[in-house]
């Protein structure tokens, strides 16, 4: 199978760890696969795609679940078993499309279900032919519009949009995208979408993007030797890897900056947790041929790294901040292959000030003791009280003894980690924020 996982050597810096919110779920196949992609409908229906960790066969195979993965139903894309599955898109529980590529003579190919899997149709117009042909990932912006990305062939990259669900799929010319580099291919399932705009990046170090589903492209150079992942939040703030190094976008991708961070990154795949201010997740999984095998979680925009597990995990989606699954590798039918998260990400914008007043905490990160500081413009009352959470919105502190404006709060027993404070004024929030204990 064509490899699209670069190793790397890992970071092992000072992490902060949580207990591990991920609950193992059957993905239902006989054999053992992982999970390459993922594609969440809503908190009921999700659509996954395996592939052979070993790369020893073609795996044409998918996963669905319309319980919110309390069981996986294992299916095959029918009339594609020569095929690998790149990428997977569920538009309902019945609808979805699957990007696939031959990894030993070269083409591809775009399928589409309207019977939730029964049956595969192959739809012709995307040609993908071989040997250059080679999909990288398929997008459906809604049931009607959408683009399919894949490797240069025949001298530019193989780009199509459809405006009728893939009834017909248009290439894009060559005139609408910036040429590939010598050697220049993208990454399986590999991209990332906000609105209308999609980016994906490349074996090369750059990073393309539309703003348009598609239509019309440009380019632009990160700085990385390659480009294996890029997430954005929104359409200006963004990461990209190349599984070692990160860089940051704030203006859309135009330009790239080295984001300078500590913690366990890893390097199978990245996603922004849609819904908060800056949470981003990183799994690895060694079958897939990362350095590691684990998951973190950053609150921060990509600055601080904070370990959740160490278990294989070869993909990731998010839905919003309580709803995500991780892929692994099955043992059976009825033993592991997929995670699902039961924690919350309840990453609270820190306001500097909100209704007049703002909330100092010093020194942040904290090793022993934190002292948070109440200003105001207007009369605060003495009834001052703080309660401190943890990333799952568990209280672990709940504290009055202000003295003035200040209290002190020892650390405790607190582990390493990111917590929130909420500061009352009676029974009324009038402040909140974010504390690292170190």
């Amino acid at each position: 199978m064509k490899s699209k996982t670069l190793p790397f050597l890992a970071l092992l810096a000072l992490s902060y760890g949580i207990k591990a919110q991920w609950i193992s779920e059957a993905s239902g196949f006989a054999n053992s696969y992982g999970i390459n992609c993922l594609s969440i409908v809503n908190s009921n229906v999700v659509w996954a795609s395996a592939v052979d960790t070993s790369g020893a066969t073609s795996v044409n195979k998918y996963t669905r679940t319309l319980n919110g993965g309390t069981t996986w139903i294992p299916g095959n894309v029918t009339g594609a078993t020569a095929l690998d599955i790149s990428s997977i898109f569920g538009y309902n529980k019945d609808t979805a499309w699957v990007s696939m590529l031959d990894n030993n003579i070269g083409g591809g190919a775009i399928f589409r279900t309207n019977n939730g899997g029964t049956s595969w149709s192959k739809q012709t117009s995307a040609t993908f032919s071989s040997p250059g042909g080679s999909t990288d990932f398929i997008y459906m912006f809604d049931k009607n519009i959408g683009v399919c990305v894949g490797d240069s062939n025949t001298g530019y990259w193989e780009i199509y949009s459809t405006l009728n669900g893939g009834t017909n799929w248009t290439r894009v010319t060559t005139g609408n995208i910036p040429a590939n580099t010598i050697g220049e291919a993208g990454f399986e399932n590999s991209y990332s979408v906000i609105g209308n705009t999609i980016w994906f990046g490349t074996s090369n170090g750059r990073v393309y993007k539309s703003i348009n589903k598609g239509l019309t492209w440009t380019v632009a150079t990160t700085g990385l030797a390659s480009v294996t992942r890029v997430a954005f939040k929104d359409a200006n703030n963004g990461i990209a890897t190349d599984g070692l190094l990160l860089k940051k976008t704030t203006d859309g991708g135009n330009t790239w900056t080295t984001l300078t961070f500590t913690g366990n990154f890893y390097e199978t795949d990245l996603k922004y947790v849609t819904g908060t201010t800056g949470t981003y997740i990183s799994v690895g999984s060694t079958a897939m041929g990362a350095a590691f095998n684990g998951s973190s979680y950053s609150f921060d925009n990509g600055i601080t790294w904070t370990n959740i597990d160490l278990l294989d995990h070869s993909s990731v989606a998010f839905l919003n901040s309580i709803t995500g699954w991780s892929g692994s590798i099955n043992t059976s039918s009825t033993v592991g292959g997929m995670f699902k998260w039961t924690g919350t990400f309840t990453s609270i914008k820190n306001d500097d000030y909100i209704k007049g007043i703002s909330i100092n905490a010093f020194p942040n990160p904290f090793t022993n003791q934190v002292t948070l500081s109440v200003n105001s413009e207007n009369e605060v009352s003495t009834n001052l009280s703080v309660e401190i959470t943890d990333v799952l919105g568990n209280t672990v502190k709940k504290k009055s003894e202000f003295i003035g404006n200040e209290i002190k709060l020892d650390r405790g027993t607190l582990s390493n980690g990111i917590y929130f404070y909420k500061v009352y004024n009676s029974n009324t929030i009038i402040g909140t924020g974010r504390l690292i204990a170190q």
